[in-house]
């Protein structure tokens, strides 16, 4: 009898032993969970599609939407660029660097956000219209741009004549239809926009309602490490408001 009670002890004690070093399945599951997953989970719905290089002054751009705004950056090439590229992304970027004659209209119709660093993209997506002399388009060496719009989130905070770039550089423009909202210009030259955005559902210069937010930066390829502090909030800005966030 004392026999079986020291045996019914015994197994009692590797039982309390066994229940008091079992890991909860949940806890269990986080704690094999690979940091990079963790990681992937956070940057959910904050893909973008650069439309561009991974290199030269693409890539300066490519690391502030990574490290800046905390997103994942697909990028493709313009040759390589179907509509379905935008599909599962929140904005997508186009470059300077591209060849406008690839790009098109592609993303006019698509419900994602664009950014457009290059001016003759605009005139094929209605953003600006064109003569038979393309003069709605073109590019200034400059490095001051003005604020026209100081109340709107797209300014940043900022006023008045602004410094972009550190020193003269190339800086596109275009000239916007009536529906646009227009944040700043060239200096003395106010139909000269520099950055001008149009909002969801409004007519571009086609009459056609804007699928998603578009927006025009002035920002040429190469001329990226030639940015100011000032310009880069502008173009955080930009990023900001064309996803919804302002």
């Amino acid at each position: 009898m004392k026999r079986l009670l020291n045996m019914a002890v015994i197994a009692m004690m590797i039982f309390t032993l066994m229940a008091c070093s079992t890991v909860p399945p949940d806890v269990a599951k986080l704690a094999n969970q690979p940091a990079s997953n963790t990681t992937k989970t956070q940057s959910n719905g904050k893909k973008v599609l650069f439309v561009g290089r991974d290199s030269g002054g693409d890539a300066i751009v490519i690391k502030r939407l990574k490290e800046k705004h905390g997103m994942e950056v697909t990028v493709i090439a313009d040759k390589d660029l179907k509509t379905e590229s935008a599909n599962g992304h929140m904005l997508i970027y186009v470059s300077e660097s591209v060849n406008s004659g690839k790009i098109k209209d592609i993303f006019v119709k698509t419900p994602v956000p664009v950014i457009y660093a290059e001016p003759q993209s605009t005139s094929d997506t209605g953003m600006t219209d064109v003569d038979s002399f393309g003069a709605f388009v073109g590019a200034n060496t400059v490095k001051t741009i003005q604020i026209k719009d100081s109340k709107h989130p797209l300014a940043a905070g900022l006023q008045g004549a602004i410094d972009v770039y550190k020193d003269n550089g190339k800086m596109g423009f275009a000239i916007p239809g009536k529906e646009a909202i227009v944040i700043a210009t060239v200096p003395k030259e106010d139909q000269k926009a520099t950055i001008f955005a149009y909002e969801k559902g409004v007519k571009n210069v086609k009459g056609d309602p804007v699928a998603a937010r578009e927006l025009y930066f002035y920002m040429f390829n190469g001329e990226e490490i030639n940015q100011t502090d000032e310009g880069w909030k502008l173009f955080d800005a930009a990023v900001q408001w064309t996803t919804g966030k302002n």
